[in-house]
């Protein structure tokens, strides 16, 4: 009898089934028949690379968008060139790819997609090279909400984020996840919602899948791309979206522990949840325990430019069933 750990109950989740049609290596399976096998290296090892791209349903124009897939696509370009590995088809075919499985599955709704990029050879030894690969997409609905509106409550946890000389931070690698994996079960089991990750010099790096940003006064900071941080595609938008409101770009550098349960705000962002309200740290309310002003319009705006209600920044979107101009 296989028995495991104590852990958790895990919360709700924010996705149903996957929807039937995968793209797996330039052809369309049935969800069924896109599994890999147990002896996949990359399942032993985490070899491989992956994105998670959001489609936003706009019911006033009866549009499904996908917000910046192009960008999440020259993202997974890059990280399998850390990894010595090759994409094969560019960024802007993996776009038409998406938006095609999109309509394949007749998605009408918000939805969730995972590019995968992996080592699937069943060799068993460690390595990156000379082992087959597969690239799939495969797509799910947004059943739920992914944030609780009246924010969450964080921890610092004592899990570090790796070195970039140890695990490549500017990649989206599957193998990375295990230390935040952990860290969110700690803080689970803590009572908590979120962990925060420090880097080894004991830095604020992110949380354990968003990038974190903090208002002092006047000024937003967020960790510099030398913390040891995945450059996170929302995080670039975020950092637009301030600079647009305040009239001056968040500043990048360290952030000691600290300067967290001081902060005026606290917030954390990423493509799915887009943006998330920090209220409490490690017991410490932030600001008045309650999301801040700011945090709340940068979701508003966000959630308004995913679903391409106005013209604000289109070009971060790109439709699924019409012919619009929408992401270069």
């Amino acid at each position: 009898m296989h028995t495991t750990s104590a852990a958790p109950v895990a919360p709700a989740s924010a996705f149903g089934p996957p929807f039937p049609w995968v793209f797996v290596d330039g052809e369309w399976v049935d969800a069924d028949d896109a599994r890999v096998s147990v002896h996949a290296n990359a399942v032993s090892y985490g070899t491989g690379t992956f994105e998670g791209i959001r489609a936003t349903w706009s019911p006033e124009r009866e549009e499904l968008y996908l917000m910046a897939a192009t960008a999440h696509y020259r993202r997974l370009h890059r990280s399998a060139r850390v990894l010595g590995l090759q994409v094969p088809l560019t960024p802007e075919e993996l776009t038409a790819t998406t938006a095609e499985l999109l309509r394949r599955n007749e998605v009408r709704a918000d939805a969730y997609l995972r590019p995968l990029y992996i080592l699937t050879g069943e060799d068993i030894p460690v390595r990156m090279h000379g082992i087959p690969t597969r690239l799939s997409i495969a797509a799910w609905p947004v059943v739920g909400h992914m944030i609780d509106p009246r924010g969450i409550r964080a921890t610092i946890s004592a899990r570090r984020r790796a070195p970039d000389v140890a695990v490549p931070s500017r990649a989206k690698l599957c193998g990375g996840y295990i230390g935040p994996a952990i860290a969110k079960t700690e803080a689970a089991a803590a009572g908590y919602d979120e962990a925060l990750m420090l880097n080894v010099d004991g830095g604020v790096a992110e949380a354990t899948t968003s990038n974190v940003f903090m208002r002092r006064g006047d000024e937003w900071v967020t960790p510099a791309v030398t913390e040891d941080i995945l450059e996170g595609i929302t995080r670039d938008q975020v950092m637009t979206l301030l600079a647009e409101r305040t009239g001056r770009r968040p500043t990048e550098r360290r952030i000691q522990p600290s300067e967290l349960l001081l902060c005026d705000e606290l917030l954390l962002c990423g493509t799915a949840a887009l943006i998330v309200p920090v209220v409490e740290v490690d017991g410490r309310r932030i600001g008045d325990g309650r999301p801040g002003a700011a945090t709340s319009t940068l979701l508003e705006d966000l959630r308004a430019i995913a679903r391409r209600a106005g013209d604000r920044h289109a070009e971060w979107t790109s439709p699924v069933y019409t012919s619009e101009e929408g992401e270069a």
